[in-house]
């Protein structure tokens, strides 16, 4: 018997009735035809002209019936007189029968009938409901009665006595459908053939899933991402401990870099230390303003883009150089420059540097430009660099080098960050199949979405794809905001803002209710979104590293899904590996 979910990694029930019902369905082993189901919390919302809401515990799926069973745990109260039900403590009025009911009519009378157009289905099934109270005996007063057509009957209970018996769900299962096919509305029930019943199925998993709201499960998965980073947090420890060394913490995307670098700024602040917070790319400096903001910090501190802190006029006391246009510039003379005009007073102004993206800075010029604003430089002074010189060297292809001699030349210590805690193990797994990178060992195991490439054959056909993907989303009830559009090539982004039109697109890296981001893969790094879709490059070469980084990292700014869309030429190569 498929039971949905079929692993509980990660996921919560909504009360420990409702876990201990499911345990027993697992370990009894009492469903062995694979053409039954048993699917946990099933979510109807229909928003159409009287908005139906029907929240069902469990549901039980075979070729000849479908079962809704709602689910109380703890006491039961039920008031005769009023037929009146009460639940948690006998305070709060709930009518478990009415509950599954409400799922039996919507799915019957709806959802089927829209499912198969013109064919009877609905009218081949038993449809049937039982009420489960685990943790109690039926209330003594309670007889069958009949309210409309909802029938009340205590045979359609499952309590405290049947959970002691062996095989009790099974057994109770096997009694419900008894008990509804012998009903007489029911005579003459055909049940359907397999491939119907394959249908709901797929239907109720799909579009129904069983599961929360798409809203509930974005947050479930905010709340997943920042357990395992606070995992990690024992890292931060370390570097207090050394409170004289310089540190250098390592880690692929995903691994909690920028989380931990802002809660080192926390207790660097709450220590009483001056601190200077650094990054490379400017939109990751746009957000994390407004993260710092929510944190409501207290103390004296910078938050800077690297190179509008080396061009900044208050800091020297000359005209800054002509700017040029050259790698060499902004790497080497620019620094070089800053270093050497530094004004004396603000030499050692800090008493903490910071630097997240450090694989971005990792050179003699730049680092030691940091350092001097650092009080004891580089040699004594208190410095933590947050780096990833595996797969997001976009901007400095060879950190290793200066890396390998910060350690040896100021006897720093060194952390590395292994797991990913952002992703979902189908996001590594499709970023590794996409660029032949290694797969990172990953903490969240388990997805509600599967991140997959789509394929196109023509400019007019990606649009088709996009527009098709984003409408989908909609329809789940995935908001605008929690989407964005990563593109390889910066004429990709003008080609997706012209096609998606302004109203709905936003240019920012910085999410906005209602628009859809669209921007660069090197303008989004160190950033992170629910949903990323990716345009992949228009010459696909898996020879070329910083191309294979740079899709890699576009996957992993995903937290619940990543989806590369690439020319359909290119299939045969993805094909190879996947």
């Amino acid at each position: 018997m498929p039971i949905s979910p079929s692993s509980i990694q990660g996921y919560s029930f909504g009360s420990r009735a409702e876990r201990q019902i499911y345990d027993y369905a697992v370990k009894e082993g009492a469903f062995k035809d694979p053409a039954t189901y048993l699917f946990h919390s099933l979510s109807i919302i229909n928003t159409g002209n009287k908005k139906v809401r029907a929240e069902i515990d469990f549901v039980y799926l075979d070729c000849d019936c479908i079962l809704f069973f709602e689910v109380k745990g703890g006491q039961i109260k039920y008031d005769s007189s009023h037929n009146q039900w009460y639940v948690m403590g006998g305070t709060e009025k709930g009518d478990p029968f009415k509950q599954a009911y409400d799922g039996l009519f919507h799915t019957r009378d709806k959802l089927i009938p829209n499912l198969f157009k013109g064919m009877a289905v609905s009218n081949s099934l038993v449809f049937g409901v039982g009420v489960i109270f685990p943790d109690c005996l039926k209330p003594e007063l309670f007889t069958k009665y009949q309210v409309s057509n909802m029938e009340y009957n205590p045979a359609l209970i499952f309590d405290f006595s049947d959970s002691k018996k062996t095989n009790s769900f099974g057994k109770y299962i096997d009694r419900i459908k008894k008990y509804w096919f012998s009903h007489p509305q029911f005579t003459g029930r055909t049940g359907i053939s397999r491939k119907e019943l394959t249908k709901i199925a797929d239907f109720f998993r799909q579009d129904l899933q069983f599961k929360l709201p798409v809203s509930d499960l974005i947050i479930r998965s905010t709340k997943e991402v920042c357990h395992f980073t606070a995992m990690q947090m024992y890292i931060l420890d370390t570097v207090e401990y050394n409170p004289a060394r310089g540190a250098l913490i390592t880690g692929g995307p995903g691994t909690g870099k920028t989380v931990l670098a802002l809660e080192l700024l926390r207790r660097s602040l709450a220590a009483g230390k001056k601190t200077l917070f650094i990054c490379f790319n400017k939109n990751l400096v746009e957000y994390l303003s407004l993260k710092i903001d929510s944190m409501h910090l207290k103390g004296e501190f910078e938050l800077r883009n690297l190179h509008s802190l080396l061009c900044d006029r208050s800091y020297i006391h000359a005209d800054t150089p002509v700017v040029e246009d050259s790698y060499d510039f902004w790497t080497r003379k620019l620094p070089l420059f800053f270093s050497r005009n530094l004004k004396k007073e603000l030499i050692g102004a800090f008493d903490y540097l910071i630097v997240d993206e450090g694989q971005d800075i990792m050179n003699e010029y730049q680092i030691e430009a940091l350092g001097k604003l650092v009080k004891g430089d580089l040699e004594g002074g208190q410095w933590t660099i947050f780096l990833d010189k595996e797969y997001q060297k976009i901007f400095n292809e060879h950190p290793e080098e200066y890396f390998e001699y910060l350690r040896e030349a100021y006897s720093c210590i060194m952390i590395p960050l292994s797991l990913n805690c952002r992703n979902t193990l189908s996001t590594i797994i499709s970023a590794s199949l996409q660029t032949g990178l290694a797969k990172m060992p990953c903490l969240r195991i388990e997805h509600n979405w599967k991140s997959i490439i789509k394929y196109f054959g023509s400019d007019n056909e990606l649009k088709n794809l996009v527009g098709e993907t984003i409408a989908k989303h909609s329809s789940d009830g995935i908001e605008l905001k929690n989407i964005t559009i990563l593109c390889y090539e910066s004429k990709q982004v003008y080609e997706m803002q012209q096609f998606i039109g302004s109203s709905k697109c936003h240019l920012s890296a910085i999410s906005t209710e209602m628009k859809i981001n669209v921007l660069t893969i090197q303008s989004y790094k160190g950033l992170e979104n629910e949903f990323i879709l990716i345009i992949g490059p228009s010459n696909y070469e898996p020879i070329e590293k910083k191309q294979m980084q740079m899709i890699y990292m576009a996957n992993t700014r995903a937290c619940s899904q990543s989806i590369l869309f690439i020319d359909r030429k290119y299939k045969g190569l993805l094909e190879e590996n996947i």
